[in-house]
């Protein structure tokens, strides 16, 4: 298993209280950067609602702002927010599934540059996010969905991991353990 290297989360918009408590839960030494992508409406003012109990600092990137570890992204209003490397890209492209920032993008987008290394955390509730955790998962991420996805939560992949909000605390210690490597005599 690659070490995190990202964790991206995609909610609707009717999850913005249980993203919030998600992320009161990340530590303060957290060691990678948190890319969410929140449907949200043009006027939202949601950075300093999520960072009102998180540990870390939550922003609204600049376009090509680096990512820094123990830092939460949140995609502004009107964009989507993609993982380009080490820094961020804001795109105005259409709408996905009626949404921008859309949660395919942000999905896709961390497989494509970090694959393995990346780890998604889907909420349920809306059609947009499935298909892109679906292309994290086949890269090799680790992803998780909280609540029930209306398709069911199964692809070319297998099964993704169900999550209530009260059980994400444990998944989320489990993407942090790293095992201790034997030392030789």
């Amino acid at each position: 298993m690659s070490p995190l290297g990202l964790l991206v989360v995609g909610a609707p918009r009717s999850a913005a209280a249980d993203v919030e408590s998600v992320l009161a839960l990340l530590p303060p030494h957290l060691t990678v950067p948190v890319v969410v992508a929140l449907h949200r409406g043009p006027l939202d003012a949601l950075a300093a609602p999520l960072g009102r109990r998180c540990a870390l600092p939550v922003v609204e990137p600049d376009d090509k702002d680096e990512l820094q570890p123990g830092c939460v992204y949140l995609a502004p209003a009107g964009y989507h927010l993609l993982v380009d490397g080490s820094s961020v890209a804001l795109s105005v492209e259409p709408p996905e599934h009626g949404q921008r920032p859309g949660l395919d993008a942000l999905f896709e987008s961390a497989a494509d540059s970090h694959g393995a290394r990346a780890a998604g955390l889907l909420f349920a509730g809306h059609e947009d996010g499935v298909a892109g955790l679906h292309v994290l998962q086949a890269r090799g991420g680790r992803v998780a969905v909280v609540g029930a996805l209306q398709s069911g939560g199964e692809g070319e992949e297998g099964e993704m991991e169900q999550l209530t909000l009260g059980t994400v605390g444990g998944w989320l210690a489990r993407l942090a353990y790293v095992p201790r490597s034997k030392v030789q005599p």
